[in-house]
């Protein structure tokens, strides 16, 4: 059974596990795969850059750059850490606009997921605090005096193809044929191995995104293969997969890997499709999703802090 993880970290930590030996005690890295950490004072940053055919066979991964923010307290609960999360958060994204080499990039932001559904909702909750100024910029009938700050941003929540009957692929390219952004940042939910690493956890990585990952239904990919522009995803693992986390939990109390046998009766118990989710999820996705739209505002306009966002979006 494959362990159902999203996050480049935990697939990393999982090559580990699997060893034995001197390649265990040196954590030795597939050839092609480089990571480096950085800590803060209440943020743990892991950086995985995946080269290889070899490195992206071995941990399951695209080739591309991953970056894990986690909460060392493991809760996002004070304005400090809110704080530091938001302006982490903004240097890593102004990393990959960086790459652009462009002055001042148009922007695209898709929330991604179902509002009617909370472990899913993440993407069009961080959309309802964006600070959108595309028709302000490009309107020039509107003869607006602008904020110099101000970058070029636009957004949408394209919901869920069970609602709209449409593939949210199908509705971003769209989009993205019409408005042609440089680049498009992909907000959505996300699937962890690991509790302690719901909804305190984000990851960043330059490979795209497959909506609805994170609540185990798989749709189209949205990435430069397919957009055929810059793609950047931003995801937060808000549920465990149940199969996943039973057998995590048995194997760490048996010591080792359980028969066939048994992870077969697991699957019949917890169900293919069934995930777990904490009973707080509500306060606790509205505080990601307004920690990442922060982080995202001081990115995409320059020289804004909270006093800023706060202004623009009352």
């Amino acid at each position: 059974m494959q362990m159902r993880t999203d996050l480049a970290l935990e697939a990393r930590e999982m090559i580990d596990e699997k060893r034995s030996g001197v390649m265990k005690a040196q954590r030795q890295l597939p050839e092609g795969m480089t990571v480096t950490t950085e800590e803060k004072d209440h943020i743990l940053i892991t950086r995985i850059k995946i080269e290889s055919d070899e490195a992206e066979r071995v941990i399951g991964k695209k080739k591309g750059i991953y970056v894990t923010l986690e909460l060392k307290e493991g809760e996002l609960n004070t304005l400090d850490v809110h704080r530091e999360l938001a302006f982490t958060l903004c240097d890593e994204v102004e990393y990959f606009t960086k790459r652009l080499h462009k002055k001042d990039p148009s922007i695209m932001v898709a929330g991604l997921g179902n509002r009617n559904i909370t472990p899913d909702s993440l993407g069009p909750k961080v959309v309802e605090t964006m600070i959108i100024t595309r028709h302000a910029i490009t309107d020039k009938s509107l003869q607006l005096e602008l904020d110099e700050r101000l970058g070029n941003v636009c957004a949408v929540a394209p919901g869920v193809l069970g609602i709209t009957g449409i593939e949210t692929s199908e509705i971003v390219l769209s989009l993205v044929e019409k408005i042609k952004p440089d680049i498009v940042f992909a907000i959505d939910a996300l699937a962890s191995r690991k509790t302690s690493r719901i909804n305190t956890t984000i990851q960043l990585s330059d490979t795209g995104i497959v909506p609805g990952s994170g609540v185990g239904n798989r749709r189209m990919e949205l990435s430069q293969e397919t957009l055929k522009v810059p793609v950047v995803s931003i995801g937060v693992p808000t549920v465990v997969d149940a199969l996943t986390l039973a057998k995590d939990l048995l194997e760490k109390a048996e010591g080792g890997e359980l028969e066939p046998s048994l992870i077969t009766s697991i699957s019949q118990t917890c169900g293919a499709d069934m995930v777990v989710t904490p009973k707080n999820i509500d306060i606790s996705i509205k505080r990601m999703a307004t920690a990442i739209s922060d982080g995202l505002n001081m990115a995409f306009h320059k020289g804004f802090d909270f006093g800023d966002i706060s202004e623009y979006l009352m």
